[in-house]
């Protein structure tokens, strides 16, 4: 497969045949994956700010009874999993610049990506959400125990409704995020069938 190089000048040579051209795919490539980096980062430092409150929420408060130390203990390994998840796909995002000059490769790495982000923020999710239901679940055994009835009963359905919110955002999220990875792959096929279509008229 020939690099970018060739192809630009494929793609240029097509006048007439109406498309994004080379620099504004590659412009575009590199915008999104600034921006997918950036949010990968973010999402990651949110985390990590997580991490350091159930720490400080644990240390600060004596807590009586062994269902809170475990449901903190499961929030921490919660935000840690995620963490780690996060950078392995801002370094899997960040490492993929080589693939700009294999268009081929490129579309295949792409694909796989959106899979493997569309597993993880559907079934993998989907386990994360239990994992931390169960922290909560957890923490409201001594809450029970410790405050009135109407606070117990209150921070359950705050929860409740704040899984629902969550819920419903994650999906916007997963719709907004396949969008744009679909958009990326499209305009790389949309290019890699031009660079086809112009070398078999060159055999002809």
């Amino acid at each position: 497969m020939k690099d970018f190089d060739a192809l630009k000048d494929i793609w240029n040579g097509q006048v007439l045949q109406p498309g994004i051209s080379y620099e504004d795919l590659v412009k575009n490539l590199k915008k999104s994956k600034r921006s997918f980096g950036n949010k990968l980062l973010l999402e990651t430092g949110g985390m990590l700010a997580g991490v350091v409150i159930f720490l400080w929420v644990w240390i600060s408060n004596p807590f009586m009874m062994w269902t809170t130390h475990l449901s903190l203990l499961i929030f921490i390994l919660c935000c840690l999993y995620y963490v780690v998840i996060q950078l392995k796909d801002y370094r899997s995002i960040s490492n993929s610049e080589s693939l700009l000059k294999q268009p081929e490769e490129y579309i295949s790495y792409l694909k796989n990506y959106r899979r493997n982000r569309y597993v993880l923020n559907t079934r993998k999710y989907s386990v994360y959400s239990i994992f931390i239901g169960i922290a909560f679940g957890l923490y409201f055994v001594e809450l029970y125990f410790v405050a009135p009835l109407w606070q117990t009963v209150t921070g359950i359905l705050f929860t409740i409704a704040w899984f629902v919110i969550c819920w419903r955002l994650m999906r916007i999220y997963i719709r907004r995020e396949q969008e744009k990875l679909y958009e990326m792959i499209g305009n790389l096929e949309r290019l890699q069938k031009q660079f086809n279509a112009s070398a078999a008229d060159e055999e002809i």
